[in-house]
This record gives C-alpha cells, sequence and structure tokens, in this order.
C-alpha cells in the first residue's frame, strides 16, 4: 500500500554565508514526514531584500527572476515527489533531492 508522505517546501536565507555585500544564499529545505535535506537554490540576494514571512524576495530589481526561479524549483519538487510516490513507498529527503 502507497504511504501518505507530506511533502514540504522551504526557503529560507543563509544570513551566516552573507558576502562582504550583504548578498547570502537562498537555501531550499525538502521535508517530507519529519526528514529533512537542503541545497542551495544558486541564487543570492541582499539580507534586506529577503522577506522572511513570505520566504520571497522583495524590493529587489531581480525580484521577479529570483522568485520566478523558486517558484520552478518548488513546482519541480512538487511534480519530481509526485512520480517519485508512483515507484515506492517511501520517499525521501534525499531521494528527491537527487531526483531533482
Amino acid at each position: 500500500m502507497k504511504s501518505n508522505q507530506t511533502l514540504k517546501i522551504l526557503f529560507w536565507h543563509r544570513k551566516s554565508k552573507a558576502d562582504s555585500k550583504g548578498f547570502a544564499p537562498i537555501i531550499c529545505r525538502i521535508s517530507i514526514d519529519g526528514k529533512d535535506a537542503e541545497f542551495s537554490t544558486s541564487q543570492k540576494v541582499h539580507l534586506s531584500e529577503w522577506d522572511v514571512k513570505t520566504k520571497k524576495v522583495i524590493g529587489s530589481i531581480n525580484l521577479k527572476k529570483i522568485n520566478s526561479a523558486l517558484n520552478h524549483i518548488e513546482s519541480s519538487l512538487e511534480i519530481n515527489f509526485t512520480v517519485l510516490k508512483t515507484k515506492f513507498d517511501d520517499v525521501t529527503p534525499i531521494m528527491l533531492k537527487n531526483v531533482f
């Protein structure tokens, strides 16, 4: 029987890795039933341009481009998660990260 796993995708700003100009990488965390995996989205944004509540870029000239890239990552992960669930009883965050 296929399990009823839940996927959660969170984007967060790794402030501790900010460069000298205040730009820090945006990280994606995949959570499936309490297990996590993280990877860099290859996107960087200034500390002042990240909205902690909405987990999106605000006030940046690259706002549309970066938010679009994050939306693309999220939808791609959701599609891959759905495909993996048809093939495996238990999908782990690492499996999803590797497929992505």
